[in-house]
């Protein structure tokens, strides 16, 4: 009996893991329009979140699902069902992205090709980086990853001609990672953003096409297709899919589970 319960505790284990590990998440998306749609990445559903009423080319989640777009002048707005509402000053213009973490949110400035934090606590820019090697380009994506700290960022020259950064960690240094291939003629790539998992997600500004993108090559997978959207921004909520930690829980739970059936 013990057997056949280890078995079945693991094959749910893995079955879990498996789940976890190659599941896609659902991407906040800011279309020209000025909506923001939570869009299935793989089946490209698209159910109506906000409206925001005014223009913006980026978008930020929270981890408790708060959230945040930069007018053009540089203004923080939070959207809700009611309109938007005012959130604070960046006081830079012409922001390419923001990406939620550590309680605020980093975003570029392509008026000044400045890479920058803004703490919502103090509701002030606590960190900023200057990378004139980027003026060249248009900065379309800002993605944090968590476990280094450091920052990637999207960046075009013109259309279809998309590269990839690695920005580390309290660095003004832009590393070239790669071109960013992507199959939706006519476009570019319009943001990234990491889930919680670790995966560098890409969308495309004309047919909101999804890709995953490898860091260590910025070469891209496709995913899905869209219609005709016209998209400037996209951030995966941090809280959509569990982090490795939540796989070790399931697996504590099991041991837990197989030890006291063993003593029984």
């Amino acid at each position: 009996m013990y057997n056949v319960s280890m078995r079945f505790a693991l094959v749910a284990l893995f079955g879990c893991a498996s789940s976890l590990a190659f599941s896609i998440p659902f991407a906040k998306v800011l279309s020209a329009n000025q909506q923001i749609r939570n869009v299935d990445m793989t089946t490209q559903t698209e159910p109506l979140v906000f409206t925001t009423g005014m223009p913006s080319e980026s978008l930020a989640v929270s981890i408790g699902g708060t959230h945040y777009f930069a007018d053009p002048v540089g203004n923080l707005w939070t959207p809700t069902s009611s309109g938007s509402i005012p959130a604070g000053s960046l006081g830079f213009g012409q922001i390419g992205d923001l990406d939620w973490a550590n309680n605020g949110l980093w975003g570029f400035s392509n008026a000044n090709q400045s890479l920058f934090f803004y703490d919502l606590g103090s509701s002030a820019i606590t960190a900023s980086y200057s990378i004139p090697s980027l003026s060249a380009l248009i900065v379309t994506g800002v993605a944090f990853r968590p476990s280094d700290s450091s920052i990637f960022l999207s960046a075009r020259q013109g259309l279809n001609n998309d590269f990839l950064f690695h920005v580390p960690a309290s660095s003004s240094t832009a590393n070239l990672v790669g071109m960013m291939p992507i199959t939706d003629a006519f476009s570019y790539v319009a943001d990234i953003d990491f889930d919680p998992a670790g995966t560098l997600y890409a969308m495309s500004f004309y047919h909101r096409d999804f890709y995953s993108v490898n860091v260590s090559t910025a070469t891209t997978s496709f995913i899905s297709a869209g219609p005709h959207r016209d998209v400037y921004a996209m951030a995966l909520n941090p809280s959509a899919v569990p982090e490795p930690g939540t796989i070790a829980g399931v697996g504590v739970g099991l041991a837990a589970y197989l030890r006291r059936r063993r003593s029984s």
